[in-house]
């Protein structure tokens, strides 16, 4: 039931936004739209899981079920796209959710030109959430290792301590006074998310900690294809 109505609200343009909290990540954004910036608007780039918006008028969306603003359905595992055909990649929130990343991974790799850019973020400290499934997290440096293939031109932390911790708070208040039931846990944890989210906004101060990666709710890794494959 609880999947039944997650996936009806993630098809709904307006109420999809109000399924979690909308944790801050700027680093994250400023460096996919600096990516997007700097190829220009002749650029083809592919949106992997891109849900209910578009990042650019040339970014083609795709995404496991038909919605609104889905070009293509398709499973990242197979991406159906011939060789070296995008200039860049996007993948947020999405390789947790496949049971298989490094073949994920290399499918991005495989439709990336040379030169061509590779960027994802991925959860590290976050609650289970299914969507319609929850395989894995990573550090950092796991994360790094993951895109190896690829030069790293900038990654780490990108939704803080205090995103991770109010997560975490949140799913145990639900859980605690779910009676039982997924439904009302669900229900509970997104009524406290929404009450208390203004302590999240002190990550803009514990991002500047050198060290705000080992307590991250998120983390996120920007590469590039070699000229030459």
């Amino acid at each position: 039931m609880v999947d039944r109505i997650k996936r009806r609200l993630r098809q709904h343009r307006f109420l999809a936004p109000l399924m979690g909290c909308p944790y801050p990540a700027p680093r994250w954004n400023h460096a996919v739209k600096r990516v997007i910036r700097n190829l220009g608007t002749e650029a083809r780039i592919l949106d992997l899981g891109s849900g209910m918006h578009r990042r650019a008028p040339n970014v083609v969306n795709l995404e496991i079920e038909h919605t609104p603003m889905v070009d293509v359905v398709g499973d990242g595992h197979n991406l159906p796209f011939a060789d070296a055909v995008f200039d860049a990649v996007i993948s947020e929130a999405v390789l947790e959710h496949v049971k298989n990343p490094k073949r994920v991974v290399a499918e991005m790799y495989r439709v990336i030109k040379p030169g061509g850019y590779v960027c994802a973020a991925v959860p590290f400290l976050q609650g289970y959430h299914a969507s319609p499934h929850d395989y894995q997290r990573w550090t950092t440096t796991g994360f790094s290792v993951l895109f190896s293939e690829f030069k790293k031109t900038e990654g780490g932390a990108c939704a803080g301590p205090t995103a991770a911790l109010h997560w975490i708070l949140r799913e145990y208040v639900g859980l605690v006074c779910s009676f039982g039931s997924l439904l009302i846990a669900k229900a509970i944890s997104l009524l406290v998310g929404w009450l208390t989210f203004p302590l999240v906004w002190l990550d803009f101060l514990l991002m500047l900690h050198p060290h705000a990666h080992v307590l991250a709710s998120a983390v996120y890794f920007v590469g590039q294809k070699a000229e030459h494959d």
